[in-house]
This record gives structure tokens, sequence and C-alpha cells, in this order.
């Protein structure tokens, strides 16, 4: 969500993040006395204690920033985002000066008065003009810049290559070694969402026990993922009238549809990981040997070893499928960093000038690249598969700098994650308003049609959820 906000945990959403429950501006997640003669940084991203190795590290950061820059004091404040308690958290002055949220928060943060802006101070920095451009765009209201980006994912289809290999679907090279490619370098993996139909029936054909497709169903994460499968049938989910400035809701546009239809048929024919209510993090536990195929993102796909158990030499990673021949698209998603609408400009520079000790800024610095390595290095000690990341900023230098760090430490067979090869090009932004509320929308429509996948109607569906979700966008259009 999660990326939804990777949502719900997704990324890391569901994400590999190492966040926990909140702390104060004073007192943060550490029991430690305070300094009042500095100024104090409290910081939400900080790793939970559980974490050694994290928390270690971290604490090496903060000993070399507040020697080189004595008028701060670090304070780590764990805080994991969520819609039900941020509210309160702010009300009560409880949010951490700085944290972590998704891409598609930041707007309804900043219209409810949580987040301030840093743009003049970004400015100040140099970092502005130095971002990824769509992650920039997705922070920025009104010319304003409401965050930091961490770092992006995008959404790609997970192949268990060792399933589709016994199967007879990719070619053979060797004994047990398959390749992506047929002889005439076109894909033999499925680049269709009719071939992925295809895909599933000698799947379930050749196995008792192992399904086609993982869907998610549950948790704001199926209508997460029927998006990306919407655009890639041509659907537009959200319309801005550009004449009154507000948006309708056009979710049974014939993508949308089509899309619902494929997950329809795909139930019909028994090709799904089965159950009801199917929420993302049990993919990595099922593409083993239950499920041959999964749509996750780039972000979390190290969990399939470390959670599942499946060595990454077993699987692939490929670009999302299309399902009118013409839309290739990714849904393209994030963490961003924000800040607490009291946190004053003094703190945020001193939060900036500590992401170049974390590993965090644009920069070539001596401090962040090292920060970098020592990322990686700890990733490497937790025995973590390490993939290409989506890198938040975009200038040469620091990219030249990150990507030659990056193929040092990375330990799979790029040959079959070609999904890095093409995210720049197939990027799709989540919809603009309301994200969270339309994906919640559409998991109930995903979950009737999987109750009752031969009598559904998913126009009818659709019609319904469109009527609801409108009702959403007029209480925000005013």
């Amino acid at each position: 969500m999660k990326k939804i906000l990777r949502i719900s945990l997704f990324s890391s959403f569901l994400f590999a993040m190492t966040l926990g429950v909140a702390g104060c501006h004073f007192f943060g997640g550490n029991s430690q006395s305070h300094d009042t003669s500095k100024i104090q940084l409290t910081i939400g991203f900080w790793p939970e204690k559980s974490e050694k190795r994290d928390v270690a590290m971290y604490n090496v950061w903060k000993e070399n920033f507040e020697k080189d820059n004595p008028e701060y004091e670090i304070v780590g404040a764990p805080y994991t985002y969520s819609i039900d308690t941020i509210g309160v958290k702010y009300e009560t002055k409880s949010l951490p000066m700085v944290y972590q949220t998704w891409f598609t928060e930041p707007e309804t943060l900043k219209n409810s008065g949580y987040i301030r802006d840093i743009t003049s101070i970004l400015d100040e920095f140099g970092w502005t003009n130095k971002m990824d451009d769509e992650m920039r765009e997705t922070l920025t209201f009104d010319n304003k810049i409401y965050g930091v980006p961490r770092d992006g994912y995008g959404l790609g289809l997970l192949l268990n290559i060792s399933i589709l290999g016994d199967c007879g679907l990719l070619p053979e090279v060797s004994k047990d070694v398959y390749s992506l490619y047929n002889e005439d370098g076109s894909p033999a993996y499925p680049t269709t969402f009719e071939e992925i139909q295809e895909f599933s029936e000698v799947i379930v054909d050749s196995y008792a026990s192992t399904k086609g497709m993982f869907i998610c169903s549950a948790n704001k994460q199926g209508g997460w993922q029927l998006s990306n499968y919407a655009w890639n049938y041509g659907a537009e989910l959200e319309i801005k009238d550009t004449t009154t400035n507000k948006w309708k809701a056009n979710l049974t546009d014939p993508g949308m549809v089509n899309a619902l239809k494929w997950i329809q048929e795909m139930k019909q024919n028994d090709f799904l990981y089965q159950g009801i209510s199917i929420v993302y993090d049990d993919w990595a536990n099922s593409i083993g040997e239950k499920v041959a195929m999964a749509v996750v993102g780039s972000d979390i796909l190290h969990i399939a070893q470390t959670t599942g158990g499946v060595d990454m030499s077993n699987l692939a990673f490929v670009p999302m499928p299309t399902g009118d021949g013409n839309h290739h698209y990714s849904l393209y998603g994030g963490t961003p960093y924000v800040f607490d609408k009291n946190t004053t400009d003094d703190q945020v520079r001193g939060i900036l000038k500590f992401f170049d000790y974390i590993g965090r800024s644009p920069s070539t610095s001596e401090h962040n690249i090292s920060a970098i390595r020592e990322g990686y290095e700890v990733a490497k000690n937790k025995n973590q598969p390490i993939v290409p990341k989506i890198m938040p900023w975009k200038n040469n230098e620091f990219l030249t700098v990150a990507k030659q760090l990056e193929q040092e430490y990375v330990s799979v067979d790029m040959d079959y994650y070609p999904f890095f090869d093409t995210i720049q090009d197939n990027k799709h932004t989540e919809v603009p308003v309301a994200a969270q509320v339309m994906y919640e929308m559409l998991d109930e429509a995903i979950q009737e049609v999987l109750k009752n996948p031969d009598t559904a109607n998913c126009e009818a569906l659709l019609t319904t959820v469109n009527s609801r979700f409108q009702r959403q966008l007029d209480q925000l259009n005013g």
C-alpha cells in the first residue's frame, strides 16, 4: 500500500520499516536523560529496541552527528504511522518531529494541519531539484513541498521460476535452470493478464496443491492492486473537472470492469490462492509451493526469503502485465519523511543535517556514502537478500556513486529481475485523492466476486462502489 501505504503495512507495506509505537517529543523511544540546553530532534523512524543491529547502527550515527553538531541532540522516538491514531497523537503533541508515512497521505496530513512545508529549507540545502520528479510532485501542494522522499517502490509480477519451469512454461537452458526468454529474445514469462490465466491453467493441471496467482482482497490491499490492474486495461479512476476543480469518481470505467472480471474468471477457474480475505503479508509464505505468481512491491522482495524461506534464486521479478495490449503501468509509491507542524526551522535544518549521517541525503559526502554502505552491511549480516532500490534522488553525482555501491552489494541474479530495467518508463502514481478510501471500497467488490464468482455482477458492484466513493470525494471537494 506499500505501497498502501503500502498501507497498512505495506510496504514496509509494508514495508521494510523498522518502526514502532510512538514516544513523545521529550522522551521518545529511549530511556535517556536529555540536555535541555541543546536543540532536541525527535526521530520517529528510529528502530525499535528489538532491532538490535539497527539500533546499534543508529546510535553510532547519532554519536557522530552530535560530535560534529554539538548544538543538537538526537532523541529516538519510534513511531509507526497510522490513519487511526495520527489525529490524537497530533492533538496530544506526542508525534515525533519527523516520521515516515505513505505517499498517499501527505495531502491529507497537510489539509489537516498536521505537517509543515519545508520548501525554503530544502532550497537552502539545494535538495529541491535533486528529488525524483514524481516523488517531489507527490509531496508538493500549492507549490510548497511537505516532505523528503525516503525511497520508492513499484508493483511487479513475482514468479516462482522453479514451478513455472517444471510445468514446461519456461525454456530449460540446463538441468533445473530456466530462462525468462525464448530463443528469439521475446519474454517467455507472462506479459498479459490473459497469459497469466493460460499459465495458471497449466499450473493447476500439473500440481494438486499449487495455484496460479495470489491476489489480495483485504486490508485495502486488494483495491490497491486492483487499481494497477485497471490502469493496465486502460482505466482512469479519478477525473478532475478543470472547470469546477472538483474530482469525479470513475470506477465504472470499462477498464476497471474488465480488471474485476479478470479476477472473477480466475476464481471461476480455480486459479487463485484460496481464501476470501487475503492480505498482502500472506504472499511470502505462499510463493514457495502454494502459488506460482504474485503481484508485489519491489521494496519487500527480500521477505520471500527472510519470511517465506524461499531462495531468491528460485524467483524472478518482471514488469506488470498489460490487459488491453497498450498499457503497461506499474503502480509507483513509496515512503516519505514528513515533519510535524510544530517543528521549528532550526529543528528541520538539524534533521536534514542528520539525514546526511544516515544515508538519506542526496550528497556524496563521506558521512552519507559511509552510512549507505553500513546499511548494506547490516542487511548482509542479517542474511537479508539485497535487490536494487528505486532511488529518491536524481542528481547524477549521487546516482553514480549510489548505483556503484548498490551493484557491489546486490545479491540476486539481475537476469531474473527485468522489472528494474523498465520501472522508470512504466511508473504510474497512485490516485491523488482519497486513495485509501477507494482501496477499502474496492476490497469489498473483490470479496463479493470471490464469494460468488458465478453470480456476481461486476458492473453493478462497481456502480455501487463508485456512488459511495463519489460521496467521499464530494465531502473533500467541498
